[in-house]
């Protein structure tokens, strides 16, 4: 009887000790499966200026045409625009699609000469590259943005061909030079000291029938001269062309006779 109720025993410590097991196995998958799971950390993020409209090629950007966003720092490249004002009022390179990201490098600042000229310049107006062998251009006296005339002497044959004169005039006023192309490997000293390259080009912006006419002339073998106006002189210069009546008259000079 004793033996019996022994087993009795430890047969019901066996079933104790199943039964804490399991209910310990289930208090820990509970606690497992309650855990909150550590937060994801979320990249950093800046703002960019995205265009909020299409545009097209030499486009005024506009405050309504652009508008900043954030985004995440590692997809922004170095070039994207940041600010608004580093976009309002520039003109566009490239075409832009509504959302995308605007780049430095399809931006021009319509103020800065000598850049883009395409971009830049009155649309009714052609640039025209002229070579930089007058004494202003070889002395690095002009820059872009200035205005300028450009005089020409040509040689003018009666039209029997048996007399001439030599003619100067006033050919083109108020051009404006759009840029100034420099060879590095051509390089002149100051007076300071200072090495510049010399001009090779002047690039002028210009109506097409007046590039027409600068081309002719310099065709023809004209001797030019360019003269710089002052920034704020734009209007049309009264002046007659030149030649020996005009100087026999303006001078009182006497030509001499042929005996």
């Amino acid at each position: 009887m004793k033996k019996r109720s022994g087993c009795i025993w430890i047969f019901a410590g066996v079933i104790l000790a199943v039964l804490a097991g399991v209910l310990a196995f289930m208090a820990i998958m509970r606690a497992a499966s309650t855990q909150v799971a550590p937060p994801v950390q979320e990249a950093p993020k800046v703002k960019v200026v995205v265009a909020a409209r299409a545009m097209g090629v030499r486009e005024l950007i506009l405050e309504s045409d652009v508008e900043v966003r954030s985004a995440p720092a590692d997809i922004v490249p170095e070039s994207a625009v940041r600010s608004l004002e580093e976009a309002v009022g520039w003109v566009t390179m490239t075409p832009l699609t509504a959302g995308e990201m605007v780049m430095a490098t399809q931006l021009v600042s319509p103020t800065i000469k000598g850049e883009a000229v395409a971009y830049t310049m009155d649309k009714g107006k052609v640039a025209m590259a002229f070579p930089a062998e007058d004494l202003m251009s070889r002395n690095n006296l002009l820059q872009p943005g200035d205005h300028v005339d450009v005089l020409f002497s040509i040689a003018v044959n009666a039209a029997d061909a048996t007399t001439g004169d030599l003619v100067t005039f006033d050919a083109l006023q108020n051009l404006e030079i759009a840029a100034v192309v420099q060879a590095r490997d051509l390089e002149t000293k100051t007076e300071a000291g200072v090495t510049a390259a010399r001009p090779t080009a002047i690039v002028f912006a210009l109506d097409p029938q007046d590039a027409l006419v600068l081309k002719y002339l310099r065709d023809m073998g004209g001797m030019v001269d360019i003269v710089l106006r002052a920034p704020e002189v734009k209007e049309r210069f009264s002046v007659q062309p030149v030649h020996m009546d005009y100087l026999s008259d303006r001078y009182q000079i006497r030509v001499p006779q042929a005996p």
